[in-house]
């Protein structure tokens, strides 16, 4: 038999792998056997065990792959904000994310399925440290924003930061995967900016110190 040029064996590979994502998909990883595979995919179960030694290493490459594409995807939204706390820069972000999500629909399936399946094994890494990277990223940012008042003084920034990215991340989330259809009675870019506007503001009125009239209520009640 001829030996395979490097690119016959990725195009096999990609085959392959492409047959599987389809399968873990539509019926799950457990549910869906190496024959099924190779049936999907055109060609022998030998064939596909040429190449993989187990289903779950097939599914390792699948994700390898879209966490690259993932990562490069991030880099690059991260890299257009100059002021990661400002509103204009947070509402772009958070178009951005809503797009990252839309164009990326069967990553966040398989996110899913290793959640059920596998308790976040292959995921786990992409939450690992977050705060402590992004921290990184824009630190003379955050430090600047410390520095000038602009942050309350017992406010990290980073975790700030990190919190808003998660509320849009898991906002277009529901949206997109689990037919959200505007579950807080908004369109999206109305969400953004609320929750744009109630990170960068505050929630309650005299959060600067004052009384609020829910904490005035409290305390009344309280005395009574």
């Amino acid at each position: 038999m001829p030996k395979l040029s490097p690119s016959a064996i990725e195009k096999n590979k990609s085959r392959i792998e492409e047959a599987a994502r389809q399968l873990f998909i539509k019926q799950g990883f457990h549910a869906t056997s190496m024959r099924n595979i190779a049936g999907r995919a055109g060609t022998s179960l030998g064939n596909v065990y040429n190449y993989y030694r187990t289903k779950e290493q097939i599914l390792g490459s699948i994700i390898e792959k879209y966490q690259t594409t993932i990562d490069g995807r991030l880099r690059s939204i991260f890299d257009e904000i100059d002021q990661p706390l400002e509103p204009e820069s947070l509402i772009r972000f958070g178009k951005q994310i809503k797009k990252m999500v839309n164009d990326h629909h069967d990553f966040w399936l398989l996110m899913y399925i290793d959640v059920l399946e596998f308790e976040n094994r292959h995921f786990r890494k992409m939450f690992e440290g977050l705060v402590h990277n992004l921290r990184r990223r824009f630190a003379t940012q955050f430090e600047e924003m410390k520095n000038c008042g602009a942050v309350h003084c017992d406010v990290d920034p980073a975790v700030g930061f990190t919190a808003l990215y998660m509320q849009f991340f898991n906002y277009f989330l529901v949206e997109k995967l689990f037919g959200g259809n505007r579950h807080f009675g908004l369109t999206d870019d109305e969400v953004i900016t609320q929750l744009t506007d109630m990170y960068c503001r505050g929630l309650l009125q005299n959060h600067n110190g004052g009384s609020t009239k829910s904490s005035q209520v409290s305390r009344k009640k309280h005395k009574s």
